[in-house]
């Protein structure tokens, strides 16, 4: 099953012009979705974003409810997700997995856990995914997937970027 129709509608609202802090909505949609064994890819990737997101982001922004997201949980969630969408880690060929993840890292290795592991992921994963895409990738697969499209999109038309 792919991501959630009301998680998706969560994510749209905060893209909007009045920017809704509703990504912590989100993340506990699809955050629950995942804990029922849904391992879909799709979902896999917006559960990462938004882990990752809510804890860049301060709560007044992202709508986050601390009391009920456990302390360290949204690191713990990353890392879980990782390992099912990225098992062999550079080993694939899962471009886009390659190049969100490996973007996130790189912005906030500290943040993911191991500083330095996560420092040599996003090295790797970077490497890989442009082996995969040397031009980058087309902007255009990040259209209507909601937030986590709406922060990639552009990232991924930085020329030699990322």
């Amino acid at each position: 099953m792919a991501i959630p129709a009301a998680a998706l509608e969560l994510e749209n609202q905060s893209i909007e012009a009045s920017g809704k802090p509703t990504l912590g909505a989100a993340y506990e949609l699809v955050r629950d979705q995942w804990r029922s064994g849904d391992r879909d890819r799709e979902l896999g990737l917006h559960l990462m974003f938004l882990a990752w997101y809510v804890n860049v982001e301060p709560p007044h922004l992202t709508g986050l409810d601390e009391s009920r997201v456990q302390p360290g949980e949204l690191v713990a969630i990353f890392n879980d997700v990782h390992g099912d969408i990225l098992p062999t880690g550079e080993d694939t060929d899962d471009a886009e997995a390659l190049y969100v993840v490996g973007l996130m890292a790189s912005l906030t290795p500290w943040l993911l856990g191991d500083d330095a592991d996560w420092t040599m992921r996003s090295e790797r994963y970077r490497h890989r995914y442009r082996q995969l895409f040397p031009m980058g990738l087309d902007a255009s697969i990040f259209d209507g997937r909601g937030a986590y499209g709406h922060y990639f999109k552009p990232q991924s038309l930085v020329a030699g970027g990322y």
